[in-house]
């Protein structure tokens, strides 16, 4: 039998070469899908690290003490302003929600009776079920979504300890796993891959940073707006409002919804004062404190956020909701400096530079 040609055996290792690969690639997408809500959570955690370190950074800058003890007394006075918030708000902002959670049912009754008054309204009250006879609901039902709220705390909870723990290991020893991360790439590319990690790192902390003030401003002034309305649980509403600011594009509709409820138990004209509240402090927020966020961090085309928002809120529900937008602001970083720097426009000017005729084309005007 013919031993087989020096070629055919190169190309024998070839093709099981490039298999190899192919099959590696899709065991790394396989593992990296199994375990990505996990990556997600460990993202959150990565975002709170970075907050803590920023804070820990300015004290140290101030108080010329190490990192280690900055970032202690960060989480002390944070410990601090939680327990204060707690001990002298906590009562009133628990009570308002407790009451707001009583009142949004009524509300709702009372938009309905409101919409009982025209034609349209009529019709999209006959799209809507009238009262919980009407759902298809049984004893085994009521104990399957309580079995699942049981589910879904515990789920919860899970996932706060482990953003929790990854936070605490990433801000007390920051260097070990990024250290741990870079010996991942090759050695000549690796001071390239520090570089882009450091503005990736930048970009989530201006990001974060103004997203909190944009919070703050939010809360605030939805809160005093809805006092000075005579909207009752101001409070609570101001406070939902601030939360749901983390979350572009939704946040914002859905913490309007329960105070327009309770503004219809006033009137339909204090609802529609309520509406125009909203829009203006959003119109403050995207015209405002978003355009000097990006003065500092990048710009987001908001139809790319919306699309990353709704992609990985179906993937993943909430945390990929929530987490959409720093996700796809850090991602904009990799694929900007990584692929079109690196790779694109890298190729580009070594083909211009090897055209007989490159000389022509050196500058651009």
């Amino acid at each position: 039998m013919p031993e087989p040609s020096p070629r055919n055996n190169l190309t024998l290792r070839k093709a099981a070469a490039i298999a190899l690969v192919i099959v590696g690639i899709i065991a790394l997408a396989l593992l990296f899908w199994q375990l990505a809500s996990i990556l997600l959570l460990a993202f959150g955690g990565i975002l709170i690290a970075i907050f803590l370190r920023t804070l820990s950074g300015w004290v140290s800058k101030f108080t010329r003490l190490p990192d280690t003890a900055s970032l202690i007394i960060v989480l002390l006075i944070l410990l601090a302003l939680t327990a204060g918030l707690v001990y002298f708000s906590g009562d009133s902002i628990a009570g308002q929600m407790t009451k707001l959670a009583d009142e949004i049912p009524r509300s709702i009754e009372n938009v309905r009776d409101y919409l009982n008054r025209y034609e349209w309204g009529k019709w999209i009250i006959s799209k809507i079920p009238s009262s919980a006879e009407e759902l298809p609901i049984s004893g085994k039902d009521v104990t399957s979504v309580a079995s699942g709220a049981l589910s879904s705390l515990t789920g919860l909870l899970a996932a706060g300890l482990v953003v929790f723990f990854v936070a605490m290991f990433l801000s007390f020893d920051p260097k070990t796993y990024l250290r741990g991360a870079i010996r991942l790439v090759p050695v000549r590319k690796r001071e390239r891959i520090m570089t882009v990690l450091a503005e990736v790192h930048d970009t989530l902390q201006m990001w974060l940073l103004g997203t909190i003030l944009a919070m703050i401003l939010v809360g605030v002034s939805t809160g005093v707006g809805l006092a000075l309305l005579g909207v009752p649980l101001a409070l609570a509403l101001g406070v939902i409002a601030a939360v749901l600011t983390f979350i572009p594009n939704f946040g914002p509709v859905l913490a309007a919804i329960p105070a327009i409820l309770l503004a219809f138990l006033e009137s339909p004209i204090m609802a529609l004062y309520v509406i125009i509240l909203y829009v203006a402090v959003q119109m403050v927020e995207t015209y405002l404190i978003t355009p000097l966020i990006q003065q500092k961090t990048i710009s987001l085309p908001p139809a790319l956020t919306l699309s990353a928002q709704v992609g990985l809120g179906i993937l993943f529900g909430l945390p990929g909701v929530i987490l959409a937008t720093p996700l796809t602001a850090g991602a904009l970083v990799l694929v900007h400096r990584l692929y079109v720097e690196d790779v694109l426009e890298s190729s580009a000017s070594e083909s211009k530079a090897a055209s007989p005729d490159s000389g022509s084309y050196g500058q651009v005007h």
